[in-house]
């Protein structure tokens, strides 16, 4: 049906619905847009979900001009989204939205069914000496949507067969007037709100975590805190990076999957 536009407080948010049974809804990382979900979508279309895949606040065909990006802003969009669709839902969130979905399922637990997380930050990271450098070229506005798009190809471990293309739409829609500010935005923030809220999340949960995840110094012992901190499980992938549901869909839809199976038998736990 194409896209379709959730009006919000401040914007209005681009997003696709396709299939039918039990909500899906897949939301990207920062500085990244929905088509990173193209084939885990198709995956999970085949499995009998309904499933909806949004651009951010700032991102891809969403509105620019919002006043702020935070974690705690996408959280409310995700709820919004559930619930114009009509809920519950698992969220499937990647890096910055596995953090947003993190707080949405705390805040909302009627709302959201379960959580498949991948490469998430839910907590902040050590900030080194590089990293500080790196946020200062990011803060540059020309300079720092050059350096993500050249650096973004690097967060894929096996690289996808169309990521030429993929860098190609994503550098075009950074460079629209408002774009690239929702990303500095998003990077100013902290995850202190998403780490907080991990043990008041009561619906099942599943981290997907890449074994080559260059955004952390031990992928496996990040995966390991936020699955215990949720009373989920971790699913390690080897060869992939910060995007497994794009270089892995088939392990993300199982894994989305096994959650419905969870559901079917315990719909949260006590």
């Amino acid at each position: 049906m194409g896209v379709r536009y959730l009006d919000r407080p401040g914007g209005r948010l681009a997003h696709e619905v396709r299939g039918d049974g039990p909500l899906v809804v897949c939301a990207p990382g920062l500085g990244d847009l929905r088509g990173t979900f193209t084939d885990l979508v198709d995956r999970l279309v085949a499995r009998g979900h309904r499933v909806a895949w949004l651009d951010l606040r700032g991102h891809g065909e969403s509105s620019t001009g919002w006043d702020s990006h935070h974690e705690t802003d996408v959280a409310e969009d995700l709820l919004a989204l559930v619930a114009h669709l009509g809920g519950p839902a698992v969220l499937v969130g990647n890096s910055y939205s596995a953090g947003a979905a993190v707080i949405a399922a705390a805040r909302a637990p009627e709302a959201v069914s379960g959580l498949v997380l991948t490469g998430p930050f839910v907590r902040d990271q050590p900030v080194t000496a590089l990293d500080r450098l790196a946020n200062a070229l990011f803060a540059v506005p020309w300079l720092g949507r050059a350096l993500w798009c050249a650096y973004w190809p690097n967060l894929f471990g096996d690289k996808p067969a169309d990521l030429a293309e993929r860098k190609r739409a994503l550098a075009a829609n950074l460079a629209e007037p408002g774009r690239f500010a929702a990303v500095l935005d998003m990077l100013r923030g902290d995850h202190a709100v998403a780490e907080a809220a991990l043990t008041a999340v009561r619906c099942p949960a599943v981290v997907v975590m890449g074994e080559r995840d260059p955004d952390f110094p031990d992928p496996a012992a990040e995966a390991r805190f936020a699955a215990d901190a949720l009373g989920g499980t971790a699913v390690m992938v080897a060869g992939a990076g910060h995007y497994p549901h794009a270089e892995r869909p088939d392990t993300v839809a199982a894994a989305v999957a096994g959650l419905r199976g969870s559901l079917d038998r315990s719909s949260c736990r006590e």
